[in-house]
């Protein structure tokens, strides 16, 4: 009796190579939702604080910023508490406010659904372009927005 075909052996190996090969297709299109996916129950499991800057304004003079206002929101579902506010481009950092001790004492405290306004006065900061602002909360949750935004 004469048998023609492949050997099952080399039949058994084709069928796993098609079998990896749909699984890392699979993987390749769903990698970015399994991703984001796994972004948000860390965020679920840990109660991270979140946190956006709504609106930035200042008051400048020809050479100087006198005063800023940064609107944050806590789009989370736990509080924050933020620890420090920075005022930044390429070469220099300008710290408008940071707590020494973020657990007694934060800046703010923000509640979940929560619009906070906080106004600095008298900076006296060099008037240039590309100032960024920065909101880092006692987690190290961060905002950034464009000064003017």
């Amino acid at each position: 009796m004469v048998s023609s075909g492949i050997s099952e052996v080399v039949g058994a190996t084709i069928l796993l190579v098609i079998a990896v090969a749909l699984s890392l297709l699979i993987f390749g299109y769903f990698y970015g939702y399994i991703e984001s996916l796994g972004y948000s129950l860390a965020n679920a499991l840990t109660h991270s604080c979140e946190f956006t800057i709504m609106s930035i304004a200042f008051n400048a003079s020809v050479s100087s910023i006198g005063s800023i206002s940064i609107a944050i929101y806590n789009y989370g579902n736990t509080p924050c508490e933020i620890s420090s506010i920075y005022i930044l481009n390429e070469s220099t950092i300008y710290q408008i406010t940071t707590t020494s001790n973020c657990i007694t004492n934060p800046i703010i405290r923000l509640n979940p659904e929560q619009v906070a306004i906080l106004n600095y006065t008298n900076l006296n900061i060099l008037y240039e372009t590309n100032y960024e602002v920065k909101v880092v909360s006692c987690d190290g949750f961060t905002a950034e927005g464009e000064l003017g935004q």
